[in-house]
């Protein structure tokens, strides 16, 4: 058997997933290289709370190369300019790397520009990644001082509902124990049709669970609505309503990363690579990818959209199948796997401050044969629990 080059950009959780995977089942004579412009793996359901410095960054991240050199794994510092399909090559600002197969797990382009005004650490805030809770931090450190209204949310066509939830109740939690709740009023706007629709069309009871908690907590809903524009003291909504705001956060639209959207025959106009169910291109059988930069198209129409949540869960599902495959392709053994993203069983920690809701079901999308919702304080423990397993788990290669 010839050496195969597996080539694998990204290195989150659906890249590192893949790049461990794909060595787990290949035998040393198959060469894997991992491509990354940072050579560090974040724990982003973690980044709800570091703004209010309940995390470090040392505690939620860590360096990967020495993993991968551990593993045998080669890993390139280095930036993804574009990918040239026809000539198996991954193009990046120092050279060529050329694949017999390559995984594309890039992650999102954050889209702060579809929104006039949305500038992370300027007139708004994020949590997207660390550099952006950091700014976030230093944000929220000054609104302590001088204290309003908050505005947090998730923008149209957002994929990311869950942690704009996490968030709110963690600021709502967070303003209480500082006695300022009477302060800073808050606002939660989002293009749901509802709330508790999460980007999945609903699930169980969350949506009444998510209106009493608001209620119960003071949180003003704005749903099923847009945003026009973000300044420094203020949101509006796409109907003209003003919201003032001393501190807000918004997750916007993610897109296809530049690489990605530069590369032809590779995505669609979004960005967003098309698969089968077995994560394999639907024109390339040598190119699979996992993760945000995978395709899914929603099964139900918003007036505003909202997309669906590639979170770290699915995308190291999409990722295990991917490697799988590619294992399957090079040893001729074993069958190849499929797992329709619809299909993947549904995972959720919602944490609260102190509390929280466990979310549980049998189906991503679509009509679900099991689904519950656990609510309480053990969701917030269970979380923390969570993200200590997986922290040593990942720190140590295993996935």
């Amino acid at each position: 058997m010839s050496q195969k080059h597996i080539v694998v950009v990204g290195t989150s959780f659906a890249g590192y997933t893949a790049a461990l995977k794909l060595r787990e089942g290949l035998g040393a004579e198959h060469k894997i290289t991992v491509i990354d412009r940072q050579d560090k793996f974040v724990f982003i359901p973690s980044l709800i709370w570091y703004p209010f410095g309940i995390r470090k960054a040392k505690q939620i991240s860590f360096a990967v190369s020495p993993v991968y050199k551990k593993k045998n794994i080669d890993f390139m510092l280095d930036e993804v300019l574009s990918f040239d399909l026809d000539n198996r090559t991954v193009i990046t600002e120092t050279g060529k790397v050329p694949y017999d197969y390559l995984v594309v797990a890039t992650g999102p382009k954050v889209d702060f520009a579809a929104i006039p005004g949305l500038k992370p650490g300027e007139t708004s805030n994020s949590i997207c990644t660390i550099e952006h809770a950091e700014d976030a931090k230093d944000s929220w450190e000054k609104f302590l001082q001088n204290p309003g209204p908050v505005v947090v949310g998730a923008a149209q066509e957002a994929a990311c509902f869950g942690a704009a939830y996490e968030f709110v109740f963690n600021v709502r939690y967070q303003l209480k124990k500082n006695k300022l709740l009477k302060k800073a009023p808050i606002h939660f706007v989002t293009s749901e049709p509802f709330l508790g629709h999460f980007g999945i069309g609903g699930f169980g009871k969350g949506a009444e669970m998510c209106t009493m908690m608001f209620k119960r907590m003071g949180i003003t809903g704005h749903y099923n609505t847009d945003i026009k524009e973000v300044t420094k003291d203020s949101v509006t909504l796409g109907d003209g309503t003003k919201i003032d705001s001393k501190y807000t956060m918004i997750i916007p639209r993610f897109r296809g990363v530049d690489a990605v959207v530069n590369s032809k025959g590779l995505a669609n106009p979004k960005g967003f690579i098309p698969t089968t169910d077995e994560y394999q291109h639907v024109d390339y059988p040598e190119v699979y990818a996992a993760g945000i930069a995978v395709a899914v198209a929603a099964p139900f129409e918003t007036q505003f959209g909202c997309a669906v949540p590639k979170t770290g869960y699915p995308s190291e599902v999409m990722a295990e199948v991917a490697a799988h495959n590619i294992i399957a392709d090079i040893t001729g053994e074993g069958e190849r796997h499929q797992k329709e993203f619809a299909d993947i069983d549904a995972k959720c920690i919602m944490d609260a401050g102190n509390m929280g809701m466990v979310i549980l079901g049998d189906k991503m999308l679509g009509k679900r044969k099991k689904e519950k919702i656990i609510p309480g304080p053990w969701a917030h423990w269970g979380k923390l629990a969570f993200e200590a397993y997986f922290m040593y788990t990942r720190r140590r290669g295993k996935v």
